[in-house]
């Protein structure tokens, strides 16, 4: 129970690493705020974690937009009273290559890897400081801590996040606001397959065989599991990693070390 009566949002957990954490968040005694855009994957998490016996809510948002950050965060604080915890852990792939990516694609992924997380954490600090303070997560990417050569963008926002991270931690630091980020590297979700192929083109077999080549290229000889990644994050939203702020963390297998 090491999130105990904790009120904790998480972004992106209608399916991946962020069902995971509600799941785990839940299980260590938090209530959770489910923020997806898909209500389907968001109604099947809140259906796990109560059969599971956990407490959770779905409150359906797109975070590209400012407008359902703030609703997202006033309605949470509305349904259980308070806030401990926020995990941005909402994002897209976005374009791929420099020479397919056109400015809508450009600004609609720079809206929800980087401008969702900013406003929500905008409007979730308050709430936190008057609980006496908490933690506040990003996941950004081991793309962001070395050269990618297949996104340029996505290195760009998710380097984004991790500068964001520790300009939040000292800002929040007085409040006692915990301000951390994850960089994970190939999780093994539904994100992942979308990530691989932006065109929609590899499917089936072929998909899975792909992701099969890339994963024994891991030192760990996989790629993550969304538990491993929530494991992370429940670390960093509880009082073991209380001496912890302004940190990034890979989560990659060995991936960076072996390159």
């Amino acid at each position: 129970m090491r999130l105990k009566e904790k009120v904790a949002i998480i972004t992106g957990a209608g399916s991946g690493a962020g069902r995971a954490g509600a799941l785990l968040f839940a299980r260590e005694g938090a209530r959770v705020v489910v923020g997806d855009m898909d209500p389907k994957g968001g109604e099947e998490t809140v259906r796990m974690v109560k059969k599971a016996g956990g407490e959770a809510s779905l409150i359906q948002v797109d975070c590209s937009q400012v407008k359902d950050m703030r609703r997202l965060v006033d309605e949470a604080v509305k349904i259980y009273g308070r806030l401990n915890i926020l995990w941005n852990h909402a994002g897209t792939p976005g374009p791929g290559s420099l020479e397919s990516t056109e400015e809508v694609d450009f600004d609609k992924s720079m809206a929800v890897n980087i401008k969702g997380g900013f406003f929500a954490t905008k409007f979730a600090a308050p709430y936190i400081k008057e609980s006496g303070g908490g933690a506040i997560l990003f996941t950004a990417s081991i793309s962001a801590l070395r050269a990618s050569p297949y996104s340029p963008s996505y290195s760009l926002f998710k380097g984004g996040l991790i500068s964001l991270t520790m300009s939040l931690a000292i800002y929040l630091a007085p409040h006692n606001i915990r301000v951390n980020c994850i960089c994970p590297a190939g999780i093994d979700s539904p994100m992942l397959r979308v990530f691989v192929d932006r065109t929609g083109k590899i499917k089936g077999e072929a998909m899975e065989k792909t992701i099969k080549d890339i994963a024994s290229k891991y030192p760990l000889g996989r790629m993550a599991t969304p538990e491993d990644i929530a494991r992370v994050a429940l670390f960093l939203a509880s009082e073991e990693s209380n001496f912890m702020t302004g940190v990034a963390i890979p989560v990659d297998g060995g991936k960076i070390a072996g390159c």
